[in-house]
């Protein structure tokens, strides 16, 4: 019996979704490296390898994939890279777990997954803008990120529990142990995904890498589209990649524990199970480039709220920010993505995906530029600049093409 590719899809979403919540880059990543003794810099670092290493190595891994008929054997080959570096974390924490060795383990297992990410993100964009069709890719998207929501939430009440019941690094040894088991199960949803040929008469792409590159400044100024996306992208990335910084202020201005962790992810799940429904309903009215305008709103309010929260309100109250933080991630999983399959033609999806996170340097290199401002400025003024180039980027957005690519009516 046929599979709707589709089943396969949201299959892999909602274990993977799992696995996101066990090593979730903005609470659970940056309590860890802070308990082990790290500094802001070191969680801009560690946010830098998770956020920005994948982008940056994607043209390259595209130049390579581009060229090849079939797709999901790399794909495989690079989620199960992922689950043997979560494994290593697991291992290496627990047999090498004092304060002085976590960091560099950490550092280490993420560079890892994070590269491997990269090269499964190609193939999974090639595969999915093959293999759903153009008028369901509006719904396809909404709804992976309900049942990626939905995978997020069960793991963060998981990830509440092991957090508040073992103690430090044990929690996380555990976590990263099921991180990689779950993983392992979503590879499950593509082992039954049937790729299809190429179609008869096809011409494979040749070139390789270096052909890849080249290709790039003729894409980018053939593109207006692509431009547009690459600028609100870098843009955006100011104020998406300092969300680790508000556990980073909660630390120096509450104490966490790590149970406290575990229910800000819960709270940030919950958010993002709300903020599902606004996000279906903003693209049928006005396409991705409304979620976009939303999410910089939101962004915008998000980092003077967690200042005044951390200076006078009680932690609780500071707790409810993570809804914000929440609403944020899914409306940039849904507007960025979407619009990328959206507007990349067939054939040459996979250099599309390699040139949008080449250009991507906002994402890349802002994590570590944030973490070192913070201890040079303070948290006042990197997010209050955050905050700004947030709502400067609605100009641009503003360019983002609203017809048949951006919206399906």
């Amino acid at each position: 019996m046929r599979v709707d590719p589709r089943h396969a899809f949201y299959w892999h979403a909602f274990f993977f979704a799992v696995t996101t919540s066990f090593t979730e880059v903005n609470t659970v990543m940056p309590a860890l490296i802070l308990e082990a003794g790290g500094t802001e810099v070191a969680v801009g670092v560690l946010t830098a390898i998770m956020l920005g290493l994948p982008l940056i190595t994607q043209l390259v891994f595209a130049g390579f994939l581009h060229t090849r008929e079939r797709k999901k054997p790399y794909l495989l080959l690079a989620i199960n890279l992922r689950v043997l570096a979560l494994g290593a974390a697991a291992v290496g924490i627990a047999l090498y777990g004092t304060r002085t060795m976590i960091i560099p383990i950490v550092f280490a297992a993420m560079t890892v997954f994070a590269l491997s990410g990269a090269f499964a993100g190609v193939s999974y964009t090639e595969l999915v803008g093959n293999l759903v069709r153009t008028a369901n890719r509006r719904a396809f998207f909404v709804r992976r990120q309900v049942i990626t929501t939905l995978g997020l939430l069960a793991s963060a009440i998981a990830t509440r529990f092991l957090l508040g019941a073992a103690a430090f690094p044990d929690g996380y040894v555990l976590l990263f142990a099921m991180a990689a088991a779950f993983l392992f199960v979503a590879t499950g949803g593509f082992w039954a995904l049937r790729e299809p040929p190429l179609p008869e008469g096809t011409v494979r792409p040749t070139g390789g890498v270096v052909a890849a590159i080249r290709q790039a400044p003729a894409m980018l100024r053939a593109d207006q589209n692509l431009r547009s996306l690459i600028l609100v992208a870098n843009l955006v990335a100011l104020g998406f990649t300092s969300i680790p910084l508000v556990t980073a202020l909660a630390h120096r201005s509450f104490e966490l524990d790590s149970a406290t962790v575990g229910t800000f992810v819960l709270i940030q799940i919950g958010g993002m199970l709300a903020a599902n429904v606004v996000w279906n309903r903003l693209v049928r009215r006005g396409g991705f480039r409304l979620v976009l305008q939303v999410e910089l709103v939101l962004i915008a309010a998000l980092f003077p709220l967690a200042l005044l929260g951390a200076a006078v309100a009680p932690l609780w109250t500071y707790a409810l920010l993570y809804l914000v933080t929440g609403a944020i991630i899914s409306g940039q999983k849904v507007a960025i993505e979407g619009a990328l399959v959206q507007i990349s033609p067939d054939g040459k999806r996979a250099l599309y995906a390699g040139v949008f996170g080449a250009a991507n340097l906002g994402a890349a290199f802002m994590p570590l530029l944030t973490g070192v401002l913070v201890g040079v400025l303070g948290f006042p003024a990197v997010f209050l600049g955050a905050a700004a180039v947030a709502l400067v980027a609605l100009v641009p957005v503003r360019t983002l093409a609203c017809g048949e690519w951006f919206r399906e009516v």
